[in-house]
Parts: C-alpha cells; structure tokens; sequence
C-alpha cells in the first residue's frame, strides 16, 4: 500500500470515527488500549513469498518421515488457519498499517508471513460502547478489507467461499475471510444479516460479552444471572444463517442458548475462539458436553491464546516479562536468518528450550486444551482461533504471530502425526469451511 494512499484513507476513516476508540474493557480482558496512534516501520516490508498450497488435509499426507528434524518445515509446508484475530481494531482506530511490521500490534500482514500464517479470519466487531450505528460501521469496516484487496491484488485475497479460498491459496496469496463478532450488530434485522452475507461475512457470532436481540451472552448468563436462550428471533436467526451457508460461532454464547442452537442447527456449529472448561473454569470456556456437541455436529473448535481461558491461576505481570524476554532475544537474530524463517525458529527455539522460566503460563498449557479435545472427541474438531489484537495477554511463548510455527513444535513433541498436525492447524477449519460455505 502506498503511503500516500494510505494516509488518506487511514484520515478519512479517523475522521469519520474521530470520537472511537478501542473496545471498552477490551475484547476478553478488562483492559483498554490508548487511543494514541501506534507507529509503524518502514524496514520489514513484505519481502516474504507466501508458498503455493492446496487443500491436500484430507489426504493421508506424510512428507516428513523425521519430525523431530522437520518439524518447523511442516509448518511451512502446512496450510495454516487462525479463526480469530481482531487486528482491525488498531488498524482502523489507531491508524495501525496491515502491511507493515507494526511494533504496537500483535499480527500484522509480516508478522503472519514469519509466522507461516495463509488464511486469517478478521473479526468484524463493534466496540460496546458504540451501540449506536452499529450496522453502519460494520459496513465500513468490510470497506476497508476490500480496499485493501483492491491495493493488493497480487498478495491479499479476500474470500467468500472455499473455492475463492482454495484459489487464493494455490495463487500463494495471503488469504482473508470474515466473521462477525457480536450479533447486536445485525440490529434485530433479518434484511441486515442477509446484508452481511451478501458483504462475504461466513460467521457470526451471536453474542459478544453482552446479550442482545439473537440471545443470552455466557457472562450475562453467569455472573449476572440473566436467564433465557435464544429468542424467538435468535431461532430464525440460526435458521436463516443455515439456509444462507453461514457458519454459527457459539463463541461467547451463554449456555442455555448453545444448547438451543445445537437443537436447531442442520449445519455444524463453529466455537471460533473458545478453550476447554474443565482445565479453565471460566465462563468463556466450553464444558465438555458443549465440546462434544460440537464435535456430533461435525463442527469446529478454534483454542484462543489468552492466558485467563487457560490457565485461572495465570499472572499477566509475569507473562509480559517472559515474553519481553524471548522477543527481545529473537530480535538479536532475526537479521542473520532473514528469510530463512525454517533456520530462524530452530534458534528462537533452542534459545525458549535454554531459557525456560517458572514463571508466565508456557505454551504447553495450550497445548494442553488441544490434547484435552482430541482425547475427549478425536482429531477432527480442533484449530487454532488465537484472539491477536484483542486486547489479551497470550501465553509465554505466542508473544505474537510470528510464533505460530512453536505451537507444531510442541504438538510434534506430544507425539502428534503429520497427518494430524496438518488437521490441527488448518485441516479441520477447511473441511467445515468446504461444507458449509461452498458454492452451489
């Protein structure tokens, strides 16, 4: 994107939303971000080509017999999906760059590229404390994806369907797809969900923290005690989303209205960034019959990255300076790999493996939720849905999205198959999102 361009529309947009800031008590957490703008560098620009891919997950695939050796080329090699990021936050509110290393983010465009990201699944929400227009500025968020598109056609792919998705991926673009977070942005109109779907958004999530016309959020249900499921408008809510060929995310969703959408849904139900109750108990997170219904309705489970759904007893004091540590160490060689991203991990990973630390929540914890699936409903039903940029403070070692390729490190040292890393990673996601949001 050309800096002049993107000044004017970084002004327009600031200027269309001048009194907007972050989301109020942040997306999962109870902290805010300033509004001040986050800079931006100019010296790690997109130099990374995105390999060509094809969705190869439902195959037996097994082309690295040593895993212990290869297993940061299996990542690389991996068609890899993360089902919620709410990098649009920064961007659009604080003048935040997709396409440049930004310091004050989580992820970015590079940071997804060094962290062998393909396809990433934008969160379309609206802050809480702008219930007002809602719909409105829903409509200018998807705006700017698809300017962003427009600006770069031959690296960013925005996508509606598994085919514009698997094309995307076989041209070696960086692949976007949409979910709404948050049904009170549909401002209890049927006309505006269809709207949305017209726009290219494949899930909606029916609440956020706070109920609304579709039905009872999980925090309103558990610490406020407000009873009741989906509404009768929430019903034909789900109804529609089924007959339309959008994905239902019960991420969010109080307990009582899971179970209505589970009786009502023809189509599998979709968890987008949701984590295990029974190793977490926090509201947030799924007990393990709401897993298993997931999994009965062929659905998907996406394990979010914020230390509270995975560890009740973590310290976000202690995490941030773990994490300060093993990125500031990762900067020192970053310049001697460069694009040799393989070479990279294997040394930020030796150096995590030689500097370990009792204190934080290590990765491990969340490798412990993706086990705890697998163990409790098979390999088929769980991914990655890590919550970047959503004002949460991840695990040790997922500092930011340059650290996804850790993660199949750690599943290789759980003992998982190639075949399976690759379901995990990508695989599953892909075959929910070919049944449910393929063209006729």
């Amino acid at each position: 994107m050309k800096p002049t361009i993107l000044a004017i529309i970084t002004a327009m947009f600031l200027c269309n939303f001048a009194c907007f800031s972050t989301r109020s008590g942040g997306n999962e957490s109870t902290g805010t971000s300033g509004s001040k703008p986050l800079n931006t560098t100019d010296s790690s620009q997109n130099n990374i080509t995105t390999t060509k891919k094809t969705d190869s997950t439902m195959n037996n695939t097994s082309k690295f017999p040593d895993l212990n050796k290869d297993a940061f080329k299996l990542h690389y090699d991996a068609i890899v999906i993360d089902t919620h990021n709410d990098i649009l936050m920064p961007v659009f509110l604080e003048g935040a760059d997709l396409n440049k290393n930004n310091p004050g983010t989580q992820s970015d465009i590079i940071k997804w590229k060094k962290g062998g990201l393909d396809v990433q699944m934008f969160s379309i929400y609206v802050p809480e404390r702008y219930k007002s227009n809602d719909f409105k500025y829903v409509m200018k968020l998807i705006d700017k994806l698809e300017e962003n598109q427009a600006e770069n056609p031959e690296s960013f792919a925005l996508c509606t369907s598994y085919q514009e998705l698997t094309a995307g991926l076989e041209s070696g673009k960086f692949c976007a797809l949409m979910g709404a977070e948050g049904g009170n942005m549909i401002e209890g109109s049927m006309e505006n969900l269809e709207t949305l779907y017209s726009r290219g958004v494949r899930y909606l999530g029916l609440t956020w923290n706070t109920s609304n016309a579709i039905g009872t959020s999980a925090r309103d249900e558990t610490e406020r005690g407000k009873k009741g499921g989906l509404t009768d408008f929430g019903k034909d809510v789900v109804k529609r989303m089924n007959e339309l060929g959008m994905l239902v995310d019960v991420s969010h969703l109080g307990e009582t209205a899971f179970w209505d959408v589970v009786e009502l849904s023809n189509a599998p139900i979709i968890a987008s960034h949701s984590n295990c109750y029974s190793l977490a108990p926090h509201y947030r997170n799924l007990t393990d019959d709401q897993i298993k219904a997931i999994a009965k309705s062929g659905g998907y489970i996406g394990i979010n990255f914020f230390y509270k759904f995975l560890d009740p007893n973590g310290n976000p004091g202690a995490i941030k300076n773990v994490q300060s540590k093993y990125r500031n160490a990762a900067k020192q060689f970053a310049d001697e790999y460069g694009d040799d991203l393989v070479g990279f991990n294997e040394k930020r990973y030796e150096y995590i493996e030689e500097n370990k630390v009792n204190s934080g929540t290590p990765i491990d914890v969340l490798i412990d939720h993706i086990d705890h699936i697998v163990q409790l409903v098979g390999i088929d039903y769980v991914g990655l849905g890590s919550d970047f940029d959503g004002s949460i403070t991840t695990v040790n070692e997922m500092y930011d999205a340059t650290c996804y390729p850790i993660i199949t490190k750690k599943l290789v040292e759980r003992g998982y198959k190639e075949e399976d890393i690759r379901k995990i990673l990508g695989g599953n996601f892909m075959r929910v999102f070919k049944q449910v949001c393929s063209k006729p």
